[in-house]
C-alpha cells in the first residue's frame, strides 16, 4: 500500500500502525462504506477549495486596486520627470539621449523607422511571384498518423499490415501502460 493510503486509512479509521495491515475490505458493505469515505473527503475537499478560491480572488482584488495606485503613482512621477528632462542638457548617441542622477538615469530612446510586417500575407505573396520563392521556409515533419495506420502490434513485435513484415527500425519500439485502478463516486 502507498503511503497516501495509509494515511487516509489511519486518519478515517484511527488505526494503528500495527493493524493497519490487517484491515481489509472484505464485504460489499465495507466497499460501499469505503466509498461513502471517498465522497466525504471530496466534497469536503470541493467545499474547502471553494472558500480558498474565494479568499484568493478577495486578495486579487486588493492586489489589483493596489496595482492600480502604484501605476497612477509611477505615471504621475514619470510624467513630471519627462517635463523636467526636456528641460536639461542630455548626453546624446545615435539611437538613445539620457541624463545622469545619484539615484537613476532618466533616458529617452529616438524614434525610428522599424518594418512593419504580416508573415501570412508575406507567405500568400511569394507564393503567387516567382521572384520570391527562396523566401518561403518549407517544415518537414514526419506523418505518424499514416504510418500508424499500417501498423499493428503482434505479441511483442510491430508489423506492416500490408506485407505482414515484422518492422525494426530506430526511432519505433513498444512501450506497457500499466493498469490504472480507478474507482468512480
Amino acid at each position: 500500500m502507498d503511503n497516501l493510503m495509509l494515511n487516509l486509512i489511519d486518519e478515517f479509521l484511527d488505526i494503528e500502525e500495527d493493524q493497519r495491515e490487517v484491515w481489509k475490505v472484505e464485504d460489499d458493505l465495507a466497499a460501499d462504506w469505503c466509498l461513502d469515505k471517498i465522497r466525504e473527503s471530496k466534497a469536503e475537499y470541493s467545499r474547502f477549495e471553494m472558500v480558498a478560491n474565494a479568499k484568493i480572488q478577495q486578495i486579487q482584488e486588493v492586489l489589483k486596486k493596489q496595482k492600480r495606485e502604484c501605476d497612477n503613482e509611477v505615471n504621475f512621477f514619470e510624467w513630471k520627470l519627462r517635463e523636467y528632462f526636456e528641460t536639461v542638457k542630455t548626453e546624446d548617441t545615435k539611437t538613445l539621449k539620457k541624463y545622469k542622477l545619484p539615484s537613476g538615469q532618466l533616458k529617452m530612446k529616438k524614434s525610428s523607422i522599424t518594418f512593419d510586417y504580416d508573415k501570412n500575407k508575406l507567405l500568400e505573396v511569394a507564393e503567387k511571384d516567382e521572384g520570391m520563392n527562396h523566401y518561403i521556409k518549407v517544415k518537414k515533419d514526419f506523418d505518424w498518423a499514416n504510418f500508424k495506420r499500417n501498423l499493428a502490434i503482434e505479441g511483442n513485435s510491430i508489423v506492416n499490415k500490408e506485407t505482414g513484415e515484422i518492422i525494426e527500425i530506430e526511432g519505433l519500439g513498444l512501450k506497457t501502460k500499466e493498469e490504472e485502478f480507478s474507482v468512480e463516486v
